[in-house]
């Protein structure tokens, strides 16, 4: 009879297990979690790359400002007229002010009727100064126009020459046409000669200077007719 280990023994005691401890997450994991978790870094804002990268939030100090249009003298005027009627509006009610006033409100008067003043003083020294660089900028755009004009007529001029100028072309060029034929049989006479001497006899010079691929001796001699090109007035018929 068979005895089992439990009966001989007893039952054997449970063990409580310890919970598993989680597996640390793979590289995957981890980049999954900080794509899905970092901030994404906003660089551009209005069409312009911001001059700082930073993650989270864009902060508005880190924004690029965009260079305000330089104002005219007329613009730079009104706003001396308008600072002047400020000014005006203010002394009026001083006299007032130093009645009933506090001595807080008669000074915070005085400091506005001071910032109006120095408006007023900058935008006259803005008006002369924007006044002189507009009659510079036309002095400049006249004289640039001026030159303009004297390259224009010359050119005018210049292409109605070249046009008589072309139509000589033509003739000169046609007048060349027989004397290049000539030149282009003797050689390829020439060099028909050459390519087959009779023993004992020596290459027929070409009677013009030599010309060859980077003048090397052992290449063959270019002639003149077959180096010259006379384009046509048409550029699908050349004159030679």
């Amino acid at each position: 009879m068979r005895t089992s280990l439990a009966m001989v023994f007893g039952s054997a005691p449970t063990m409580a297990l310890a919970p598993r401890r989680p597996l640390p997450p793979s590289l995957v994991q981890l980049e999954e979690i900080c794509v899905h978790q970092l901030p994404t870094a906003n660089v551009r804002h209005d069409r312009h790359l911001a001059p700082v990268a930073s993650l989270g939030r864009s902060r508005p100090d880190l924004q690029p400002v965009a260079p305000s249009a330089p104002r005219t003298s007329a613009q730079i005027f009104a706003d001396g007229e308008r600072a002047r009627l400020e000014c005006d509006a203010l002394l009026a009610r001083r006299p007032d002010m130093l009645l009933i006033g506090s001595p807080e409100e008669v000074a915070a008067l005085d400091a506005s009727i001071d910032l109006a003043r120095i408006r007023m003083l900058q935008a006259n020294t803005q008006h002369g100064a924007a006044l002189a660089a507009e009659a510079e900028a036309q002095a400049a755009h006249e004289a640039e126009q001026k030159r303009r004009k004297d390259l224009h007529r010359k050119a005018m001029k210049a292409s109605a020459e070249t046009e008589k100028l072309a139509a000589e072309y033509v003739i000169e060029a046609q007048r060349l046409v027989p004397l290049l034929e000539k030149i282009r049989e003797r050689a390829a006479l020439i060099e028909a000669a050459n390519y087959a001497l009779p023993d004992g006899a020596e290459p027929v010079l070409p009677g013009e200077p030599r010309c060859s691929w980077e003048d090397r001796p052992d290449q063959p001699h270019s002639s003149i007719a077959s180096r010259v090109r006379l384009p046509g007035l048409d550029r699908s018929t050349p004159i030679w």
